[in-house]
């Protein structure tokens, strides 16, 4: 009777271990749901915000709105003037994001200019 005993509760042990492995696979697939859903929202939401753009892109005035501030554009017989003192006219537009600073100009000798390209070479190497 313990042999039988024995060999019903290795069997048993054996379902049961069998059994973890599609329960870990159905969690992990879970959670992996989980975040394919939050992520398809939030593309959802981007799209909506970028078709609401595209709209208002499409309508007259935000055209007529660009092309005045951004390109300078006026109509005719409108004369386009620029105020000296203003921030907007003394800073050249560089196609750059604001809070982004132009890079410094060094003028380094040609021994430092020689020393950075080789420490570049190097660390490039590793």
């Amino acid at each position: 009777m313990r042999a039988r005993g024995a060999v019903v509760l290795t069997l048993l042990g054996v379902m049961l271990l069998s059994a973890l492995y599609p329960l870990r696979q159905y969690a992990s697939q879970d959670s992996h749901v989980n975040q394919l859903v939050t992520q398809e929202r939030q593309l959802a939401a981007k799209i909506a915000d970028l078709k609401k753009q595209q709209n208002l892109l499409q309508s007259d005035d935000e055209i007529e709105r660009i092309a005045r501030e951004d390109l300078g554009m006026v109509h005719p017989g409108e004369v386009a003037f620029a105020i000296a003192g203003s921030q907007s006219a003394a800073t050249p537009k560089t196609g750059r994001r604001t809070g982004e600073e132009e890079p410094a100009v060094t003028h380094a000798s040609w021994y430092e200019r020689w020393w950075n390209a080789v420490t570049d070479a190097v660390t490039g190497m590793r």
